[in-house]
């Protein structure tokens, strides 16, 4: 009878804990019922975004980059080439160390311009033009080792339409340099209507050994048993990660008010709630009457997994506090940790609220830049033209204006410069061949006629012959920077003030890079943007803590640039030569992408940056292959403020162990002997033999048991709530989870290289030479 008490007590006890969960559908949002927050996928449409025509006015939003990729147009237009290498140059100042000094010493300045004016363009160059381009040069320089000539000569024809750096004209003017110099800028990639700011100063040093604490014990918690994130190669270990435990439909316990906290998260909370068996949404095939809607953006929402963010609240000194627990960091064992990352947080903020409403207005103020309304119907169209001179932007292939001017007497001299440099004659296609060689002087269709008055036949020939060349060689005209004006940085609002009453939503991932002699390389990463739709990741925040024997390393970043038709009014029809050399891009059938360069992630940097962003980790290498190195560093996503989602507050803790360790005392309890054993063997039973850890000692004792009638009986009321999860099925769901945002990566990547750049369904006549390309090949 007194084991049959305890084990009574035993499932009494549990019960006030974690109650059984039950099953329920998603609800239809009752208008009549006042809710604090409409949840999507819950309250809402999962994907009420697409249907943005529809929804009440005065909506608003913040911009995600994988949103924009679906049917609707882009708000960022072409970014000139100067633009971007002038962004570029300031963040290679900019990571000088001292330059925010040394800016002000005219001696230094005037050092730095002359590298600047000196220094080899070519990584510039490359960094700016898309990756399309780069690829198929790649492609081209294979096919030209082939030595097929048939081969060569389709391939190249196809290819023949790509930009090539001026010769001698320099993207980074004296002109640029000054406008460079003057604004004083501090953030970095700020071009047309995005940026991204970097800080190496911002965190302080208190914060930062508090942040090393921090890792310091993560790692030693996981000891011998490290959590390699999969697919990694055992290089990444995860510290906290979003994708342990996330919000599954049909497993996982929910509550539609924002109970759950920090402290009391697992004792009061873990294991209660009810199961929502699928999100509230449309089928697919109900989708397509939604504005712009093409299939493709059904994939951006998960209907099965969603990460968990943590809520913090403003205090009345501006300062963030969390208000649910992070998910994956025990709120008990590492109550400091919780205090460290909120000191962070309060760290970006700022970085944030610049990224998203931050305005670097020059004249006329932009387009309302990071925050888009839904009560606007269509947008402004910001002039290309916006920080430079325009007159060569609306020149054609056949205009001169468009192209380095160099007087008729020169021309011979540059000409044979480049073909003694190139060891070769400037090639001509077969066509302008044939118009030289059957040229009988010039009739209504030619050009200029006047140039060949008083020449005889041959050297009229001689004269056509130059111009062609000349044309071959040429450069486009680089556009100026207009006159400097000052730059006022200024933000619309302030979080703390925007969003005092309902605070701020942030998903936390903490992990370490692990390199050793045996796995010294880390490869490059995919593009991507953060999150799937169902996040609403509007804001990235990075801190690289700490880099250890490893090398050199960058972010790069990348936009869907707008690739709708109204450009041609700007461009010009048909423009391709002249513009794809200006933008970097392949205006003819190319991706509508555009390259904005790259941001090192240096040890001790802060570095934040909108979701509109595709970027990818460039490849780095221990520095020193014999010792093992480290890079450690925690990322904060910033779920859009205007739009709640699905939290912790909602979500109790889905950890077995924690709740285990909760409610019977976890090892040290086990280990006294204090648990009854058939309490013990029922735990035993159902997964918590690694939470619990018994000892040889206690193992012997479970031999004495309750019949086993009364065993089978306890056994079908289950000890254990059925809502929590052991760390084999959270690992389970994170290889699902993953595989699930694998094929949304492909669905985004499809979306970003599938929309192209077309201004006409005509011919290209004025196309670069493939020659171009390659000085040093022979043309068959």
């Amino acid at each position: 009878m007194a084991r049959t008490t305890q084990i009574h007590r035993a499932r009494r006890d549990a019960a006030k804990i974690a109650p059984r969960t039950c099953v329920v559908q998603p609800t239809t949002p009752n208008p009549e019922r006042q809710q604090p927050y409409q949840y999507p996928g819950i309250n809402v449409d999962l994907r009420h975004l697409l249907r943005h025509w529809t929804l009440e006015p005065g909506v608003d939003y913040y911009r995600v980059g994988c949103f924009e990729v679906s049917g609707t147009h882009s708000e960022t237009q072409p970014i000139m080439v100067r633009e971007v290498a002038m962004t570029l140059l300031m963040d290679r100042l900019t990571d000088k160390p001292g330059w925010h000094e040394k800016v002000f010493d005219e001696e230094i300045v005037a050092k730095w311009k002359q590298e600047a004016l000196r220094a080899p363009e070519d990584d510039i160059w490359n960094s700016i033009i898309t990756d399309q381009i780069l690829q198929n040069l790649e492609e081209i320089r294979q096919v030209l080792a082939s030595g097929d000539p048939d081969e060569i000569e389709g391939y190249l024809w196809h290819y023949a339409y790509y930009p090539q750096k001026p010769a001698r004209q320099r993207i980074i003017s004296e002109q640029a340099f000054d406008y460079f110099n003057k604004s004083g800028l501090i953030f970095t990639l700020n071009t047309n209507e995005n940026m991204a700011i970097k800080s190496d100063s911002v965190v302080t040093d208190e914060l930062r050994e508090d942040l090393r604490a921090a890792f310091n014990k993560l790692v030693a918690e996981q000891g011998s048993n490290p959590d390699w994130h999969p697919r990694a190669q055992e290089m990444v270990q995860d510290l906290v990660h979003p994708s342990m435990h996330p919000f599954v439909y049909g497993k996982s316990p929910f509550f539609q008010d924002e109970v759950v906290g920090v402290e009391d998260a697992v004792e009061k909370w873990a294991g209660k709630g009810q199961v929502i068996e699928k999100p509230l949404t449309k089928p697919r095939e109900e989708m397509s009457d939604f504005h712009d809607y093409n299939g493709q953006e059904y994939a951006f929402w998960s209907e099965k997994y969603q990460w968990l963010p943590a809520n913090l609240a403003f205090q009345d000194d501006g300062t963030v506090r969390f208000t649910s627990y992070i998910n994956n960091l025990h709120p008990k064992r590492h109550p400091e940790i919780y205090r460290t990352i909120e000191r962070l947080i309060d760290t970006a903020i700022p970085a944030w609220e610049r990224v998203l409403s931050g305005k670097a207005t020059i004249g006329e103020p932009y387009i309302e830049r990071r925050s888009s309304s839904y009560r606007k119907c269509g947008k402004k169209v910001v002039p290309v033209q916006q920080r430079f001179g325009p007159a060569p932007v609306f020149c054609s292939e056949y205009d001169n204006d468009a192209y380095e001017a160099q007087p008729d007497d020169l021309r011979p001299g540059l000409i044979r410069e480049w073909e003694e440099k190139n060891g070769r004659p400037v090639p001509l296609d077969d066509h302008e061949l044939y118009e030289v060689e059957s040229w009988t002087g010039p009739d209504e269709c030619t050009s200029n006629p006047e140039q060949y008055e008083g020449l005889t036949l041959e050297e009229q020939k001689e004269r056509l012959l130059l111009n062609y060349k000349w044309k071959e060689i040429r450069d486009v005209i680089l556009p100026e920077p207009l006159g400097f004006q000052p730059v006022t940085y200024t933000t619309e609002h302030k979080l703390s003030e925007k969003f005092k009453e309902t605070g701020l939503q942030v998903i936390v991932k903490m992990a370490t890079i692990e390199l050793t002699p045996e796995k010294p390389d880390f490869p490059v990463g995919g593009w991507h943007i953060e999150g799937m739709m169902s996040e609403h990741i509007v804001a990235t925040a990075l801190y690289y803590l700490d880099s250890e024997n490893i090398t050199t390393s960058s972010l790069e970043f990348r936009m869907k640039a707008d690739e709708h038709p109204d450009l041609e009014d700007t461009i010009g029809q048909d423009n391709y030569r002249p513009n794809q050399v200006m933008f970097g891009c392949l205006f003819k059938d190319g991706e509508a992408l555009q390259k904005l360069g790259n941001v090192e992630t240096r040890q001790g940097r802060l570095l934040a940056f909108p979701n509109v962003f595709q970027h990818r980790v460039s490849p780095f290498s221990l520095q020193d292959r014999t010792k093992p190195g480290h890079r450690r560093f925690i990322a904060l996503w910033l779920v859009d403020p205007h739009q709640r989602i699905i939290s912790t507050a909602n979500v109790p803790p889905q950890q077995l162990d924690w709740w285990a360790e909760a409610v019977f005392g976890g090892k040290d309890q086990v280990a006294k002997g204090e648990l009854p054993s058939e309490v013990f063997q029922l735990l035993l039973e159902q997964g918590l033999a690694d939470t619990i850890s018994p000892p040889k000692e206690v193992l012997d004792k479970l031999n004495n048991r309750l019949p086993p009638e009364l065993m089978n009986m306890v056994r079908k009321q289950r000890v254990m709530p059925q809502a929590l999860m052991t760390r084999e099925e959270a690992k389970e769901h994170r290889l699902k989870l993953m595989e699930e945002r694998s094929t949304f990566h492909e669905e985004a990547e499809s979306s970003w290289t599938g929309v192209k750049f077309n201004f006409c369904e005509h011919v290209l006549v004025g196309v670069v030479q493939w020659w171009w390309l390659f000085p040093g090949t022979i043309r068959r």
